[in-house]
């Protein structure tokens, strides 16, 4: 099996990078292909720019983009790993998304209706928190996965796998910290 592990964090050590080590770990050992794009470290630019849209127009896709959408044809997983900031993901791989999941791509727009085109792939999501306060609510862990889930990935036609929220990585417990990275695993263990 391919799997594809994209992550956006800048913290090099950090909780989330141990949950992306844990990943690429348990993948590989399970036989998996194991492809990691670290936004920041590729120096990904997350920023549609105008100069795009218009080579895109033309069906002249930029090679930043190509290079990304291989990645995404290969994988047969793709588990998405950063944290939650300002209600959603980073710019970083918001910007991503928007460069790379391009229509003609991830989905197809015929007379107002969209057809999902990657509906091959299946996705991991892994999200973290910094405070005690948000996103711990089932109300507003429906409205992540509203946007997260529903708006962007199955729009694009991806089965998700799952999709867990880890809280407050920054103040739990030692203990506690374990807890959520034996959940990782466990989880990995499973695809």
């Amino acid at each position: 099996m391919n799997t594809l592990i994209i992550y956006a964090n800048y913290k090099e050590p950090s909780f989330n990078a141990t949950v992306r080590d844990i990943l690429g770990e348990v993948f590989y050992n399970n036989d998996h292909e194991v492809i990691i794009r670290d936004l920041y470290n590729i120096k990904f630019n997350p920023v549609l720019s105008k100069k795009d849209l218009e080579s895109i127009e033309q069906e002249r896709y930029p090679a930043a983009i190509t290079e990304e959408q291989k990645y995404i044809k290969r994988a047969d997983v793709i588990a998405f790993v950063y944290p939650i900031w300002w209600s959603g993901m980073p710019a970083m791989l918001k910007g991503y998304i928007e460069r790379v999941f391009l229509e003609g791509f991830a989905f197809r727009s015929e007379n107002g209706k969209a057809t999902p085109l990657l509906t091959d792939k299946k996705v991991m999501l892994f999200n973290t928190t910094g405070s005690t306060e948000f996103f711990r609510t089932e109300q507003q862990r429906e409205a992540l996965t509203e946007i997260t889930e529903k708006c962007i990935f199955e729009f694009c036609g991806m089965e998700i796998l799952n999709h867990t929220y880890f809280h407050a990585v920054a103040d739990v417990d030692d203990k506690t910290r374990k807890q959520y990275l034996a959940e990782v695993r466990k989880i990995a263990e499973k695809i």
